[in-house]
């Protein structure tokens, strides 16, 4: 048995424990809720339910903070659609992306580039500024992005034109299927924007023997807007 002289330092122990713990959580709770509140704000910023989506995921579901470039890529236009026209007009809607396929208005979307994370989120920007750098390459022809993350409506709109009304030879083509068979992302994961885009950048790369096979796989490779 505990001794009796025991017992007052014990409960005063105990009261000093539970005081502590008490004071840690009281003074954590406000400043949990004052992040949520600023994370909820930034949400509410974001145009798309799918860029909503990507920040929860970033975010943790709203309890930790997110890398301002992250949020940026997350506010752009993320939709897997080719038609966008209704972008270009500043009327119509666009559909969504494999995240959400909520309809995009034109409306909410201005001043906005068509960007990535069609699929998943991006959780950090590493190979993101590792592929930045790889199409520094390709700078020198008119029209290419550079940064396939925020790129132009008028840029993809002029490509996709560009891919439908192009044919290539038997030759050309020779040339269009040995990059695409060596290219890991091929025009891209889905035939979205970014693919017709991409597939009009490598027609025009053919057709002017700018670039062979290998080139135009390493082009696609790197202009990569999937997400994680």
């Amino acid at each position: 048995m505990q001794s009796k002289k025991n017992i007052p330092f014990i409960i005063g122990v105990a009261t000093f424990i539970a005081f502590f713990i008490y004071s840690k959580h009281s003074l954590s709770l406000p400043a949990t809720n004052t992040l949520r509140q600023k994370l909820l704000a930034i949400e509410n910023t974001i145009p798309t339910e799918a860029g909503k989506k990507n920040f929860l995921a970033q975010s943790n579901n709203l309890t930790q903070k997110v890398d301002a470039e992250l949020i940026d890529l997350d506010s752009q236009i993320i939709s897997c659609d080719m038609d966008i026209d209704g972008i270009i007009s500043g009327a119509g809607t666009m559909k969504g992306s494999c995240i959400d396929s909520s309809l995009i208005s034109a409306q909410s979307v201005k001043g906005k580039f068509m960007g990535g994370q069609c699929c998943s989120a991006l959780m950090n920007t590493k190979e993101y500024h590792e592929n930045l750098k790889k199409l520094q390459a390709y700078k020198n022809m008119p029209d290419i992005p550079l940064d396939p993350m925020h790129t132009s409506i008028k840029i993809v709109k002029n490509w996709i034109d560009y891919d439908k009304n192009t044919t290539l030879t038997l030759a050309e083509q020779k040339i269009y299927d040995d990059a695409y068979a060596i290219s890991k992302e091929k025009p891209c994961c889905c035939k979205c924007w970014h693919y017709y885009t991409n597939e009009g950048i490598a027609k025009k790369m053919t057709k002017d023997d700018i670039f062979n096979a290998q080139q135009i796989a390493n082009y696609w490779d790197a202009s990569d807007i999937c997400g994680a």
